[in-house]
């Protein structure tokens, strides 16, 4: 009975995407569309644009360009207003998403219900306004409003109908059925989150991994790591460990570097071909450019500088990307209400690079004096055995005490 929901689920979401309502009021695609429409669809895949990604510089640019040439679109409308509040330009966004909302734009009703949510426009009966907003935009098809009720709105339930009362397993039971339909992966995401919080990824195993290789594909970040939390239970299954790599790819060509770093150390982990080459360094430098991961630019660096057959020695490349890899990265994420940031430095590129720096048989790229400030550098950044022991040799003081603790 189970496998037999499942083909249904996948048989909708192939099917419904195409005829999803949001979708259909879409009459415009151009650069503001491509640079901030919430919604992507590639053939029978769909994907989100994270908000905290968007360019908000750029995508206003293009979306005034594009209101100027369909200024009565209220798509267009609401793509700008959604730019505007990523610029924290709130009072120009709430007004044209007003606008929008009121003709007829089921996403811009979903936007304003969020500046409701987080009383970005006035604190007067937010809670109901935001409701009946993400009510009316839900009753016309669009998924992210309706999972914005099951989700934020379950505690305020005044302004609902009746049969919208939910309790918690009436909630997931919508949230998988939109899922299932396919035209807003994050609804994926937030039913694999409940299933894991509840220690559910197992006795439900079937549906969380749809759910989490749905979230996964999309590009989200935080979908593949329950994926890959559902994977690590289930190492002995052949079967399910068989179509990692495809999730992972898809989860690649959606924008999620983690996941091309994933695929990059499958084919790096297989035997030393020329394909299999060419294919991990590709995949590494993607996400060393794109997704700025120090440890796909550490390996990166390593492929040029290591003479495998199909890539072609390139020392001054290798160097810079084993120096990028060297260098703090810093990553910040923001909502209206709170930020965060993380930062991350791959301790083995540092070493690889001062290593190479010492040794390499060509004299033209030996260098001791930057070898040392690399490993002083790191030393000051993080403590690593291997740059400790390496930089005391070398006389570094703060090395050195690294070694001695």
């Amino acid at each position: 009975m189970k496998k037999i929901f499942l083909l249904l689920i996948f048989i909708s979401m192939k099917t419904l995407w195409g005829t999803s309502p949001y979708m259909k009021q879409i009459k415009v695609w151009d650069d503001c569309t491509y640079a901030i429409e919430p919604i992507r669809s590639d053939l029978m895949q769909v994907r989100n644009i994270v908000f905290t990604e968007i360019n908000a510089t750029y995508a206003i640019k293009a979306c005034e360009k594009s209101l100027q040439s369909y200024p009565n679109d209220a798509h267009v409308k609401f793509l700008l207003a959604r730019a505007y509040t990523k610029a924290k330009q709130y009072s120009k966004g709430v007004n044209l998403a007003t606008d929008a909302c009121y003709a007829g734009d089921i996403g811009a009703c979903n936007l304003l219900g969020a500046y409701h949510e987080y009383t970005l426009v006035s604190k007067t009966n937010s809670t109901k306004k935001q409701t009946l907003l993400w009510l009316w935009s839900c009753s016309q098809g669009n998924s992210q409003a309706c999972n914005n009720l099951y989700n934020k709105t379950q505690w305020n339930k005044d302004y609902l109908p009746i049969d919208m009362r939910n309790t918690p397993e009436k909630i997931m039971h919508r949230q998988l059925e939109l899922c299932a339909r396919g035209d807003f992966p994050e609804v994926c995401h937030d039913y694999a989150k409940s299933l894991f919080r509840d220690r559910q990824f197992i006795a439900q195993a079937d549906i969380f991994e749809f759910t989490a290789s749905r979230s996964c594909i999309s590009g989200d970040s935080e979908g593949c790591l329950f994926y890959q939390s559902f994977l690590d239970a289930h190492k002995k299954d052949a079967l399910r460990q068989s179509r990692r790599i495809y999730v992972y790819k898809k989860s690649c060509n959606n924008g999620n570097t983690s996941s091309c770093l994933k695929v990059a150390r499958y084919y790096g982990a297989k035997k030393r071909t020329k394909i299999n080459n060419i294919t991990a360094l590709a995949l590494y430098e993607n996400a060393c450019k794109k997704g700025k991961n120090v440890h796909a630019c550490y390996a990166t660096g390593s492929y040029y500088l290591a003479k495998l057959e199909g890539i072609m020695l390139n020392i001054p490349l290798g160097i810079s990307y084993l120096e990028q890899s060297c260098t703090m990265h810093h990553t910040y994420k923001e909502s209206p209400n709170q930020q965060s940031s993380t930062s991350t430095i791959s301790l083995r590129g540092c070493y690889t690079l001062a290593k190479y720096l010492l040794n390499t048989p060509d004299k033209k790229y030996q260098n001791m004096e930057k070898a040392k400030k690399v490993l002083t550098y790191t030393c000051n950044q993080r403590q690593y055995y291997y740059t400790a022991e390496l930089g005391c040799k070398l006389g570094i003081d703060k090395c050195c005490q690294q070694k001695r603790k």
